[in-house]
């Protein structure tokens, strides 16, 4: 399969010259995903190998007045996929290096070209020990899986308090019908990924609570800047229109915002893109497990705390009312 990417950007044309240049070994580069809002990378790239090139820059065009533009460097690159790494770091950039450069990484190879020995044989033999050696520990993670999520759908149904910080409004009445799995489904190669589409879904509220709150917060202050300054208000409020300060402020808000959201483990794609890449059903649900116990973990923790505040402050009378007795509790 080749790929023909167009690209205009200025780091991507000049890594397409250096690779045309011989500056990399075998035209070898790696593509793979950033989040755009965290800035996070993915774990898993895919390894291209450039095969050509056509320069598609356009120059000498004017404007409507006759002024003359600057040339637009683009490049289209005949690719082709040769295999997949996960990527263990990236290099550091040197004082000489542009912010807007493009990033070199360490990889480690995880598939080859197709023609490899190292194709489907480790797959099935590994499935083949799953299903003998290791189906004790398998059935183990699957029931696991199974009573996280459970216990998370729980914790974000019952729970009104968690409901009302976790959630934005318009998906509080979503999450009261997500579907209930049992371990068959785990087990299921198949009808896994309804599980791993599920759990993606809450992943991605999640997201969006947090991008929806972050940006009241930043409206709200820009606003509230903004009427400080002498003469009419200005709707929009142009962040450059603040003063340095603010927009500091502002800035440094944001990257504690994207901090916490990224410790969360909750992001939407760049985990289940690596889920993707796995060849064993058993890494992908060992995947699947450790995001979902990390997230019941964080949200037990939080009902704790809540749990401690309200024992603190209502007293022992709180005590005899955490069981009503018809499964519901305080958090009802």
């Amino acid at each position: 399969l080749h790929h023909f990417p167009k690209q205009k950007e200025q780091k991507n044309v000049k890594m397409a010259m250096d690779l045309v240049n011989g500056k990399w070994e075998n035209s070898l580069f790696c593509a793979t995903l950033r989040a755009r809002d965290t800035n996070r990378i993915a774990s898993v790239g895919t390894i291209l190998q450039l095969l050509d090139t056509e320069d598609r820059s356009i120059s000498g065009a004017r404007t409507w007045p006759g002024n003359i533009l600057p040339t637009l460097n683009r490049v289209v690159a005949n690719c082709k996929a040769v295999g997949v790494v996960d990527i263990l770091s990236i290099e550091e950039r040197g004082e000489c290096e542009e912010e807007d450069d493009y990033l070199v990484a360490r990889v480690k190879v995880r598939s080859f070209p197709r023609g490899s020995n190292n194709g489907g044989d480790d797959s099935r033999s590994a499935i083949k020990n799953m299903n003998d050696g290791d189906g004790e520990y398998f059935d183990f993670i699957s029931k696991q899986v199974v009573d996280d999520y459970q216990k998370v759908r729980s914790i974000y149904i019952n729970s009104q308090s968690l409901a009302s910080n976790e959630l934005p409004s318009y998906a509080r009445k979503a999450v009261q019908t997500l579907p209930t799995f049992d371990v068959s489904v785990v087990r299921d190669e198949t009808t896994f990924w309804k599980l791993v589409e599920t759990w993606q879904m809450l992943c991605n509220t999640i997201r969006q609570s947090k991008r929806s709150g972050l940006q009241i917060i930043v409206n709200e202050l820009s606003v509230s800047f903004a009427m400080k300054a002498k003469g009419p208000l200005e709707l929009p409020v142009k962040r450059k229109s603040l003063p340095t300060d603010v927009q500091r402020q502002l800035k440094e808000i944001e990257q504690n915002a994207v901090r916490e959201f990224v410790e969360l483990g909750m992001d939407p794609i760049l985990d289940f893109q690596e889920m993707l890449s796995m060849r064993e059903h058993e890494g992908r649900v060992e995947k699947l497990a450790g995001m979902i116990r990390r997230e019941r973990s964080r949200l037990e923790a939080k009902e704790s705390l809540i749990r401690a505040f309200l024992e603190k402050e209502l007293g022992e009378e709180l005590l005899a009312m955490s069981d009503l007795g018809d499964g519901q509790n305080v958090f009802d």
